[in-house]
């Protein structure tokens, strides 16, 4: 089934990926930017996402891993949620699958932070018992959070050999990267959303990088 319009995309059997910071919630974590023992810069996730460490710099991710300070602090952005659950809700219709896939590495307190998506109505959890598994790209080796989103997609899609896969963020670079893998997978129909202040509008592929 060729992927024209959202309608199209529902009612196909797709692999989907929604990111979570300024996707899903607007967050207020920072990574510090550490050299020589002491903090010299801190980035918001926006600014983490291009940011290339200098000689002598390493990234403190303190923040990010903070279940406490993510429950507290998020704002959740209704529209990106409630599109979420309507995914979701035809994934299991259409043997599709769906996963939230974060620059983040692990969270210090796992089951705290699976009980705050859940306390939004995102259906998180262990994949095996039919909920979204959250993916995390802070956990692979390797520089950029794009290239580490791109190769978790990748393998993804070798999976169960996806023909429709789409992608939901706010950080163009990681839909550039996601875009890319067409050059590979030249069977499977790619399908981007961009997700900027709430407004959520389909990426058009001839603006890829």
């Amino acid at each position: 089934m060729s992927i024209k319009t959202f309608k199209d995309f529902l009612k196909s059997k797709t692999l989907t990926f929604i990111d979570i910071d300024e996707t899903l919630f607007k967050t207020f974590a920072k990574v510090s930017v550490v050299k020589n023992g002491k903090v010299v810069r801190k980035l918001d996730n926006v600014e983490f996402n291009t940011y290339v460490l200098q000689p002598g710099e390493s990234f403190d991710f303190g923040e990010f891993g903070n279940s406490k300070l993510f429950k507290s602090t998020s704002i959740p952005i209704q529209k990106t949620i409630k599109v979420l659950r309507t995914i979701y809700k035809h994934s299991i219709k259409t043997d599709g699958d769906v996963y939230l896939l974060t620059a983040r590495a692990d969270f210090d307190d796992k089951e705290g932070f699976i009980s705050t998506l859940r306390s939004y109505g995102i259906p998180a959890g262990n994949k095996k018992d039919g909920l979204i598994h959250v993916l995390r790209a802070g956990n692979m080796p390797g520089s950029g959070s794009a290239e580490r989103k791109k190769a978790i997609i990748n393998n993804k899609i070798l999976d169960k050999n996806y023909k429709n896969v789409t992608i939901f963020d706010d950080d163009v670079s990681n839909i550039a990267a996601f875009l890319s893998l067409s050059k590979k997978f030249t069977d499977v129909t790619f399908f981007a959303f961009l997700v900027k202040d709430g407004k959520i509008s389909l990426y058009d592929k001839k603006n890829a990088k």
